[in-house]
């Protein structure tokens, strides 16, 4: 396990902690994001003075965007320690647990298409003689970088829509069929992938660990001697950043081409963070192109939590009602312990049979 120092905001820490840990980092120390970020190196300096002295520490990450110059300016001073930030720090984890060909070439593409203004700044530095090149490369060196980024960034960008309009033939042609999908959505770690394996009989990997699902899993059940596809897709985050949804747009997808929805709630979440999650889960949805779709809402975890579940679906109900159309449902699950799937499995039955 690599020892990291992590730089974030009080509001986000118990995320931040747990992308760093889900990287395999260990965590030396935990500083509060400054108010006013320096200039120069996003860091204060006397703390950037004590990573820099500190042989135990590895790598640092910013649980934030880091400007080019903030990394060209901290790896210049910080000699053979690793820089990440927020955006880098999930393309490490994606890194980790992408199983398919696709996902891994989704992530090279991110990594790419981020880091290429960073190198191309080192570029215009290294020009005027404020900054060596990446790694000593010089000015010609990070000219063929430059040139290699830019080169495999078109080819893997070609790559990837081959994919996309080969998955929507194959959508297409399901559809042809009558057989309805039901993409399975929510943030990470709120019980998609056991949800998945509880309806399907399945047992894919379930873990505490964030992003276990990178590619999304397709199976076909039968509900009445109906056939439903469902699919497994990649959990949300919140603010996820830009970069991130553009490079995942073809795994994101598979719930934009699905007939209809399941969104998985986390019930053990407390008021703030659960209205805060329903919100940014509906703002995804709109960013990948999603409006209109039938959704069922699955509160999981129920086994979890105390006396306020009721209160939890009334406010889930009346904050998704104002925020999307249309709510099929909000029903209260434990996908561990099967509480209440039979209800769910003939709500989704209902839903997919006025599907046409």
């Amino acid at each position: 396990m690599r020892s990291a120092v992590l730089f974030v905001s009080n509001e986000l820490k118990e995320e931040a902690i747990a992308l760093a840990e889900g990287a395999d980092y260990k965590l030396v120390e935990i500083y509060k994001i400054p108010k006013s970020p320096n200039p120069k190196f996003y860091i204060q300096f006397d703390k950037l003075q004590e990573i820099k002295n500190n042989h135990e520490i590895g790598t640092l990450i910013v649980f934030d965007q880091l400007k080019p110059r903030h990394f060209i300016n901290l790896r210049k001073e910080l000699k053979g320690k690793e820089v990440l930030d927020k955006i880098l720090l999930l393309l490490e984890i994606f890194a980790l647990h992408a199983g398919s060909k696709e996902a891994k070439m989704q992530i090279e593409l991110a990594r790419l298409k981020y880091e290429l203004p960073i190198i191309k700044e080192t570029y215009t530095k290294s020009k005027i003689g404020e900054q060596q090149g990446p790694l000593g490369a010089g000015v010609y060196g990070v000219e063929s970088i430059i040139k290699f980024y830019n080169r495999r960034i078109n080819k893997l960008t070609k790559q990837l829509e081959s994919i996309k309009n080969f998955k929507e033939k194959n959508i297409e042609i399901n559809r042809r069929n009558g057989i309805p999908s039901i993409g399975i959505v929510g943030y990470t770690n709120s019980g998609k992938t056991s949800l998945f394996n509880s309806l399907t009989g399945l047992s894919q990997k379930v873990d505490t660990k964030l992003f276990t699902t990178m590619s999304p899993k397709r199976y076909a059940i039968s509900i009445n001697n109906k056939k439903i596809m469902l699919i497994d897709t990649v959990g949300f985050i919140r603010g996820i950043p830009p970069q991130i949804v553009d490079a995942f747009f073809v795994t994101l997808s598979e719930a934009k081409y699905s007939d209809a929805l399941i969104l998985v709630v986390d019930a053990t979440f407390q008021e703030n963070l659960l209205i805060e999650t329903l919100r940014s889960s509906f703002e995804i949805l709109r960013e990948i192109g999603i409006s209109g779709k039938p959704l069922l809402i699955t509160l999981n975890k129920i086994d979890k939590i105390d006396g306020d579940l009721y209160k939890k679906l009334n406010l889930i109900t009346e904050i998704s009602k104002e925020l999307y159309s249309p709510i099929i449902d909000v029903i209260p699950i434990s996908a561990l312990k099967r509480t209440n799937l039979e209800l769910l499995r003939d709500r989704i039955y209902q839903l997919v049979t006025q599907l046409r």
